[in-house]
């Protein structure tokens, strides 16, 4: 990923070799002048990276620790996990590989925590994922700042990383987001399933999410956006081969199920309030909203479809199967509790878009048919 490379390449001009530009690394890949990070400190302090055995520091040292931890740091983590490696992100800004190493090892030190996993290809861990959370908050307040006073605002944009899940990406979503492409806001969309996508919030890989969980993400807000109704659908021919009876448990373990992906749950939850059991059907795995809804009018199997889409289909060609009331799937918006006019504005749009392209609770009949991870 190189959204970044423009602002790291400003910072790096900045962090160059002009007097007091301390502390940190030169453009160069030399190290300034840091009493706390300088390589001879580094060298005697700063255990092998390999080793599980960085001594633990008191929360209150941790604490301080974190809050003096050096910029360029933060951006050489947050760059080695984006492009994967040591080696391209010693590339992406312009320095030595060894110099890069350098500033992980400090940082390592500082926090008194393995932040990296060495694997191909890199992994943060615990500690690294909420040191990258911090970088890209950074990052996003420097971009909006520099948007506000440079004399060249035209040619400076803000990222926005946000995740959402496919019915309502390819549903309702884009058309929202539409007029936010126009300003100078770039969006990095994650498609992922509303079940799981919280992780993304937690690890600081966005900035924020539609998800199907209720309960907020440490260090963002919620918003409750409405409920994505679906209907269990099959053609009229696969219903009448495979539930003549109806939806058993049975008929469900040997009926063939459309799956979006393997992160898809939706089915699983439907089954689970139907039947109270696991089933393990043979399924079939399409990965695009449109397609998935195809396969299923194609007779591939059953699937749960928004009801938007089943009313586009020629009548008859799909038919509802038990219950015949939608599955009410509640969607919350939740994003970084942080001051950003860019996150706002794309937290509005979505909120707005959701009035009306969602069930609201006054139209919800108190709940009934809803689905949840832990239903």
């Amino acid at each position: 990923m190189r959204e970044y490379s423009g602002h790291h390449n400003r910072l790096r001009d900045r962090l160059g070799d002009k007097p007091g530009a301390n502390p940190g690394d030169r453009a160069d890949g030399t190290l300034g002048h840091n009493p706390v990070n300088s390589p001879a400190t580094a060298a005697a302090s700063i255990p092998d990276a390999s080793s599980e055995h960085i001594s633990q520091l008191k929360s209150e040292d941790l604490s301080a620790n974190i809050r003096a931890i050096p910029l360029e740091q933060l951006l050489a983590l947050q760059s080695i996990i984006e492009e994967g490696s040591f080696d391209a992100a010693a590339d992406e800004l312009h320095i030595s590989q060894s110099a890069i190493s350098q500033r992980i090892k400090a940082l390592e030190s500082q926090v008194g925590h393995i932040v990296i996993q060495r694997s191909k290809p890199v992994q943060a861990t615990a500690m690294g994922q909420l040191l990258l959370r911090l970088a890209r908050q950074i990052t996003l307040a420097q971009e909006e700042a520099a948007q506000r006073i440079d004399n060249e605002q035209r040619n400076s944009t803000v990222n926005i990383r946000i995740v959402v899940n496919a019915d309502s990406l390819e549903g309702w979503v884009l058309p929202a987001l539409a007029p936010i492409a126009q300003q100078s806001i770039a969006l990095d969309i994650k498609r992922q399933d509303e079940h799981i996508s919280s992780r993304m919030l937690r690890s600081g890989e966005a900035m924020a999410a539609i998800t199907a969980e209720e309960t907020p993400v440490q260090g963002c807000t919620m918003t409750k956006l409405g409920y994505m109704a679906y209907f269990a659908a099959a053609t009229p021919e696969f219903a009448s081969r495979w539930f003549p009876e109806g939806m058993t448990k049975e008929t469900l373990e040997l009926a063939p199920l459309v799956q979006y992906d393997r992160d898809d749950q939706l089915q699983y939850h439907f089954v689970r309030r139907i039947t109270h059991a696991k089933v393990h059907p043979p399924m079939h795995f399409v990965p695009t909203s449109i397609g998935y809804n195809d396969a299923v009018a194609l007779g591939y199997g059953w699937g749960l479809i928004p009801s938007t889409s089943f009313s586009s289909y020629p009548e008859g060609t799909l038919v509802r199967l038990s219950p015949q009331e939608p599955l009410l799937l509640p969607l919350f918006w939740q994003q970084w509790k942080l001051s950003s006019p860019s996150l706002d504005a794309v937290a509005a749009a979505i909120i707005k878009a959701s009035r009306t392209a969602l069930v609201q609770d006054h139209d919800a009949e108190a709940g009934r048919g809803h689905a949840s991870p832990s239903t």
